[in-house]
């Protein structure tokens, strides 16, 4: 399935180039905004994300890459062996990734095939109970206390954007810290013991009175909301089972072609 979808990706490369946006040409070839899209794609990364600095670079090696190919082909590399047989290979490649996308493309499921599969499989729905907290990491009780008592005296409505701007200075949790302190939505069972427990013990709003000591340090807990255990809405799901669903039928389309294809060849094993 990874290489059926990276077929599309290559596909809506190539269509999307013909409205390409020229970055940079080298010797009258353009490299396109479509072409960096696609690289920056594979990192969940997008242009406008990256820095001058960062654009700069990568548009400087798509220059080298386009030059040493431009070179390799002034010195005849088309005409060696190798290149030869790489190039019979990617198109053998492109043109199974290509067969493997219409037939993606030509599967279709409804909403009420969803629909049917969430309602016959309601066991799988159920989702336990889950907070969505925010935490200040830091080494001591002491500084727990007085981030506490500092987030105390602001006003109930302006605690939560100043436990954020508190959470990116001095969070020893680098990774939430960046994000405010945020931890999401989680069920009881994912964090320590500590923490958990704390935490579903807070009403959505409320700070913890204390800091929480867990194995990584003490924890400031703010609750910003929390979710009742019980079914995960079908709307919530919906594009999930959908795709599930879709997964099946390409698999057994798949299977069935390969079986059937197999069945007309011939095939000689030499070893």
């Amino acid at each position: 399935m990874k290489t059926a979808f990276r077929s599309m990706a290559v596909i809506a490369f190539a269509a999307a180039a013909l409205n390409a946006a020229t970055l940079a040409t080298v010797n009258g070839e353009a490299i396109s905004t479509e072409v960096v899209d696609q690289i920056l794609a594979q990192q969940n990364v997008t242009l406008a994300q990256l820095t001058e600095e960062q654009k700069r670079q990568l548009i400087d090696q798509l220059v080298t890459s386009k030059l040493l190919a431009q070179h390799a082909i002034k010195q005849g590399v088309e005409k060696k062996a190798e290149y030869q047989q790489l190039l019979a290979h990617t198109k053998e490649a492109v043109a199974a990734e290509v067969f493997v996308k219409e037939i993606i493309d030509g599967i279709k499921v409804s909403d009420s095939e969803a629909k049917k599969f969430y309602d016959q499989n309601k066991a799988q729905m159920e989702q336990p109970a889950q907070v969505h907290a925010r935490h200040i990491l830091v080494e001591t009780e002491d500084e727990g206390k007085a981030i506490i008592k500092e987030l105390n005296a602001k006003k109930a409505s302006a605690r939560e954007a100043a436990f954020e701007a508190i959470a990116k200075e001095k969070s020893t949790d680098l990774g939430s810290g960046a994000r405010g302190g945020d931890l999401g939505f989680f069920p009881k069972d994912r964090m320590v013991k500590e923490f958990s427990d704390a935490a579903f013990a807070l009403k959505k709003g409320e700070l913890s009175k204390a800091p929480v000591k867990s194995v990584h340090g003490y924890h400031i807990i703010y609750v910003v909301d929390k979710k009742a255990a019980g079914a995960v809405p079908f709307d919530t799901v919906k594009e999930q089972i959908k795709n599930s669903i879709k997964r099946d039928k390409f698999n057994a389309e798949f299977e069935k072609i390969v079986t059937d294809i197999k069945a007309q060849a011939k095939i000689e094993y030499t070893k």
